[in-house]
């Protein structure tokens, strides 16, 4: 199968993975069980790690290493991944039995909250440092996985991402899902997406250049 089309597919699954994690998520919390449903979000990213799927998130800290991710393959991924995000929140709307219920609720004022261009929305700089930490765990999560295979860097995975999702930190594909469920769809949304994805690649660099150089050295 050609490169390109099997990076596209990977990435559309990814993008279901996390849509399902965060649905988890969303369901937890109608029960007012936050703290539960964080730990429940990271089913998306076991999957996508375990099954070998391709999330933007996960590959963009490793785009300047010597086997990393070609631009292209990132860029087709990236786009698989929203899609795959969009199509899983599109599949739930369509279904007449959660229209209007909690879950879609949370899925709407979730939506609401990060939008940067409503008054009653985030700032555009909360959402950049939101998501610059997300990347930062996120890529922390995928390492500690790809270093110690096996129940260390599968604790290490669900502690990340519980942290992020417990604090309220953005991720790009995640908030794709949550804005689409939630039909509540706006530029204000819209710019949320340019901007989440910029804070999480930046914080993927940065915690790539600290655990790949910065640490490296302090150990020789």
């Amino acid at each position: 199968m050609n490169r390109i089309v099997k990076t596209f597919l990977l990435g559309i699954l990814a993008g279901f993975a996390i849509g399902l994690g965060g649905l988890g998520y969303l369901c937890c919390l109608v029960m007012g069980q936050k703290i539960l449903g964080s730990f429940v979000f990271s089913f998306g990213l076991l999957t996508v790690c375990g099954a070998g799927l391709f999330l933007y998130t996960g590959k963009i800290g490793y785009a300047f290493a010597k086997e990393g991710p070609k631009p292209l393959d990132l860029l087709v991924g990236y786009i698989g991944n929203l899609l795959g995000a969009a199509s899983l929140g599109a599949v739930l709307l369509a279904i007449p039995s959660l229209k209007g219920t909690a879950i879609a609720q949370n899925a709407y004022y979730l939506a609401k909250g990060r939008d940067v261009l409503s008054s009653s929305g985030e700032t555009w700089y909360g959402a950049l440092l939101l998501s610059i930490l997300c990347g930062i765990l996120v890529f922390i999560a995928v390492d500690m996985f790809k270093r110690k295979p096996g129940a260390i860097g599968t604790l290490c995975l669900i502690g990340a991402v519980a942290v992020f999702v417990m604090a309220g930190f953005e991720h790009c594909i995640a908030n794709m899902f949550y804005y689409t469920f939630g039909n509540n769809w706006t530029w204000g949304v819209v710019l949320n997406i340019v901007i989440t994805t910029i804070g999480n690649t930046l914080g993927a660099w940065i915690t790539y250049v600290i655990t790949h150089f910065a640490i490296g050295k302090l150990k020789e």
